[in-house]
């Protein structure tokens, strides 16, 4: 936990005595839950400031961009910058590892996030704040889908990625009950689709042998005109192996 501390007010500059920062509070509640609850939280910092590493030594300039995003920033919107940086680490490896270039988007011109070859990648996610009281995952995720369709990056090289992760949390840790299912917006997204593909990411952190790894699974729907180049991208690319667990290890969904 020393050297978590230390990276996050050293390294990065964040007030870790200004608890309204979600990442403040984040650490400064390691010490108030259960020891199972603060490895997940452990992991997670680990995972951010590792994807953070990764980036920087990449691009200085990307991380530099991350950097102005996380630190002064205090609102919910972080979450979804912290998904983008894990993301955007995932990407530059698996480009890395099999040899396809990767570009980081221009907002100015209409770019999504990253760009993969030729194909596009555009970063969201759905979250709640604390207080929020009308809870409706199904409608958050079919209203952030419609406003991304709309943009001039939404077409059929270009695949969108939600993370649903704490959408999925509340859902479950609450007993909401769902009025809009996920294969019920599913449904509606492959109607109404300007993307080649939309992703839908659940991630969790998996136990084996006292041993914590961080995994994801991936719905997929895919236009009718999807790119082939794209599809190729995300099921033999950005998918491989981001699904695969025993069946015996313990499976933890947490808000992030």
């Amino acid at each position: 936990m020393k050297h978590i501390i230390e990276y996050y007010k050293n390294g990065l500059g964040i007030d870790l005595t200004d608890l309204s920062h979600p990442i403040s509070k984040k650490i400064s509640s390691i010490s108030e839950v259960s020891e199972q609850e603060k490895i997940i939280k452990k992991h997670h910092l680990k995972i951010l400031g590792l994807a953070l590493i990764y980036i920087k030594n990449y691009n200085e300039n990307i991380y530099k961009t991350y950097l102005k995003r996380i630190v002064n920033n205090k609102d919910i919107s972080i979450h979804g910058h912290i998904f983008e940086i894990k993301q955007c680490a995932h990407f530059i490896e698996t480009c890395k590892n099999e040899k396809l270039e990767f570009k980081f988007g221009n907002a100015n011109l209409n770019e999504p996030d990253f760009i993969i070859n030729n194909c596009g990648f555009e970063i969201t996610s759905i979250r709640f704040s604390e207080e929020t009281v009308d809870i409706n995952p199904g409608n958050k995720l079919l209203n952030t889908f419609r406003n991304k369709n709309v943009k001039k990056y939404a077409n059929s090289s270009t695949s969108l990625v939600i993370d649903i992760s704490e959408a999925t949390y509340q859902t479950f840790e609450k007993k909401i009950p769902v009025s809009l299912s996920l294969n019920d917006v599913k449904e509606i997204m492959k109607k109404e689709m300007n993307f080649g593909a939309i992703l839908c990411l659940i991630d969790w952190v998996e136990k084996k042998d006292n041993k914590f790894k961080s995994n994801c699974i991936v719905y997929e729907v895919y236009s009718d005109n999807c790119q082939k180049e794209l599809k190729d991208i995300i099921e033999n690319k950005f998918t491989k192996g981001r699904m695969d667990f025993e069946k015996n290890n313990e499976i933890f969904i947490s808000s992030n």
